[in-house]
């Protein structure tokens, strides 16, 4: 049980606080290190809490059954994990670019933003399944 909640809470907080990082810094480079005066200083204040409950309830209820699963099988629906990474991350993150874009700004903020979103997806899932293999290494 203790390993579950651990494999739920643990891998998402790393990936959620890589994530912001990130996104920090994509802010810093994009508005000049004046992100908190920007439109998305509302996004920040809420993008930790709000992510972290859907992640958490992503990795508890689909993350850890698929992992489970490779780690049993190299392959997925025929899919490796870097396929499959690659997908959900390009699903997910061109779902997060129409989530947010701003029709009047045009469609380059659509492309900024998806791109933006497939990136934060990939990275997230990356350090995610990196803090669960370490996790599976430590435990055996």
């Amino acid at each position: 049980m203790k390993n579950k909640i651990f494999q739920t809470i643990l891998p998402t907080i790393i990936g959620i606080l890589t994530v912001l990082g990130l996104l920090i810094i994509i802010n810093l480079i994009l508005y000049k290190g004046d992100f908190l005066r920007s439109g998305d200083s509302e996004f920040f204040k809420y993008f930790v809490p709000i992510a972290t409950i859907f992640a958490a309830v992503f990795q508890r209820t689909l993350i850890l059954p698929l992992w489970g699963k490779f780690k049993s099988r190299n392959k997925i629906w025929s899919m490796t994990l870097l396929q499959i990474i690659t997908l959900i991350s390009i699903v997910a993150g061109l779902a997060f670019g129409l989530v947010f874009w701003e029709p009047s700004y045009g469609i380059n903020d659509l492309l900024v933003i998806s791109l933006t979103g497939i990136i934060a997806f990939g990275v997230y899932f990356i350090c995610n399944l990196f803090t669960l293999r370490l996790f599976d290494k430590l435990l055996i």
